[in-house]
């Protein structure tokens, strides 16, 4: 399942706490501490983490104080320091919402030393006027979204396939900080790890794929972005480095993208029949970026491709640009849709360099030179049978759209479509409109613990992976509850409407 997904709904948890006697800030951007009180009007306050010695202890308290702060005064500054390393688990979605725009303030997070925030279920928000530097970042089902605002992190690990980073608006801003790289581990996430919706910038980051099929980077239609000085490394078969949405262009310039790489386990996958890897890919006729003085590694595999252009046959910005391969080399630096006039395959070759044995630019007649739209799948009526014992969750709803189902035990073990049995016994036996294949109107997920499950508190998550169908409306949907066996079994439901893509639902019980 790797489509493109929308942004997360924004749950709202108010963040405000009172006032802490304690802080320390000062006017200017310094301070000493001492008793707080109201700044003035266009100064400046400072508040320091720490999370050992206090006062404050953790981000979201300082970012609820700056918030508080800021309410009380415009046009001010808040500089949140972390002083000290240390761990903060979110309890709700951080929104850095210092400053608006309403009242000409900002909100500056920097942190020197590596501190790391564990989303879990929650969104990290850094909207317009905010800027977050320095910290590490684990997503463990929520997401960040880069709002128009600077996301300046160290590292960033995405650990469950809800996750990924969004750029969102002209002014987004994600990079690396300090001079350094910001490194974007993409294990299991949603694609693309990368999603920029806007003219943002990405620059300085380091983003490894290493899930099979994964997309590093993409962009939604009537994106351009920048996307400069960065480098992309594939680790999994299929794997694509970045990805256009047609009608979309910007600057993708001075990056580094190593597909292919020489290790065994990819090796040894290739020759049982995996594909290759692709360094860009433009969907459409009106993907259009300016490809400029990137170096781009393909070849190692067969099928791999440094730039596919699936659409169009006018000519694109793709100049000075080094096509490298290892060894003999089995792939293609450049393919292009059947029909691309001779001129326009002409300049690829005079503007761009190719070094290594293997196929300079290919026209491959599967490339359709006009859009073709994607059908809306034939639904497949079917009834797959339901196991049941203690525990059985069951999510139901009408469209052949793809909706999921993840219950979590007491001992946060999740099981979900890439996670059918964890160690509790949890098992998820039914996976409907998965991938939008062999749909079905009237779609089934079940979760069902066979054996005695774990006493304590579960919680239920429906999220929509992806529609399948052309319909916006909201998805109604059903959670069916059973506990116990018969004749003592008790029944629970709960409802809910998918609108976006994410989670839609959250819903938590107690066993026994």
């Amino acid at each position: 399942m790797n489509q493109v997904r929308a942004s997360l709904r924004r749950r709202s948890h108010s963040l405000l706490l009172p006032l802490v006697a304690g802080f320390v800030f000062g006017c200017g951007g310094g301070g000493t501490g001492g008793s707080p009180s109201l700044p003035p009007s266009s100064g400046s306050v400072t508040l320091r983490v720490d999370p050992v010695n206090g006062p404050l202890t953790k981000l979201a308290d300082a970012t609820a104080e700056a918030q508080r702060l800021q309410n009380a005064t415009a046009g001010l500054e808040v500089i949140i320091e972390i002083l000290r390393a240390g761990r903060e688990t979110l309890q709700g979605n951080l929104a850095l919402d210092g400053g608006d725009g309403t009242n000409g303030g900002r909100i500056a997070i920097r942190s020197s030393a590596p501190y790391e925030i564990a989303t879990g279920p929650f969104d990290l928000v850094i909207p317009s006027q905010t800027s977050l530097q320095g910290v590490e970042v684990l997503l463990g089902g929520g997401r960040v979204q880069v709002n128009n605002g600077t996301f300046q992190p160290s590292k960033v690990t995405l650990n469950d396939p809800r996750s990924n980073v969004l750029v969102n608006g002209n002014a987004a801003v994600l990079e690396g900080v300090l001079g350094q790289l910001a490194q974007i581990l993409c294990q299991q996430f949603l694609d693309p790890c990368v999603q920029v919706s806007g003219n943002g910038r990405i620059s300085r980051t380091s983003t490894i794929v290493s899930k099979t099929g994964g997309v590093g980077i993409g962009t939604v239609p009537g994106s351009n972005p920048t996307i400069e000085n960065s480098a992309i490394l594939l680790q999994a078969l299929g794997a694509l480095a970045a990805r256009y949405g047609d009608n979309s262009g910007g600057v993708f310039r001075n990056n580094q993208i190593e597909g292919d790489p020489p290790t065994t386990s990819l090796a040894v996958a290739a020759r049982q029949g995996g594909s290759g890897t692709t360094g860009i890919q433009l969907d459409g006729a009106g993907a259009v970026p300016a490809i400029q003085s990137n170096r781009i590694t393909v070849g190692a595999i067969a099928g791999s491709v440094g730039i596919r252009i699936l659409q169009g046959i006018q000519a694109r910005t793709l100049t000075e640009n080094t096509f490298l391969t290892r060894g003999s080399g089995t792939g293609v630096a450049i393919q292009v849709a059947a029909g691309t006039p001779a001129s326009v395959v002409a300049s690829y070759r005079a503007n761009n360099s190719f070094q290594g044995n293997f196929a300079q630019i290919v026209a491959e007649p599967g490339l359709t030179s006009t859009p073709t739209p994607t059908p809306t799948p034939t639904p497949t009526p079917t009834t797959p049978p339901l196991r049941t014992g203690p525990i059985q969750i069951t999510l139901n709803w009408n469209t052949i759209d793809d909706l999921d189902l993840y219950v979590t035990d007491p001992g946060q073990q999740t099981v979900s479509f890439n996670n059918r049995r964890i160690p509790s016994g949890g098992q998820l036996d039914v996976d409907a409109n998965a991938d939008c294949a062999g749909v079905t109107p009237n779609p089934v997920e079940n979760v069902f613990w066979a054996s005695t499950p774990p006493a304590g508190r579960y919680r239920i998550e429906v999220a929509l992976f992806q529609r399948c169908s052309q319909s916006t409306a909201p998805i109604p949907f059903t959670v069916t509850l059973r506990k116990g066996t018969t004749p003592n079994q008790t029944l629970e439901t709960f409802n809910g409407a998918a609108t976006s893509t994410g989670v839609a639902g959250q819903f938590t019980f107690s066993f026994p």
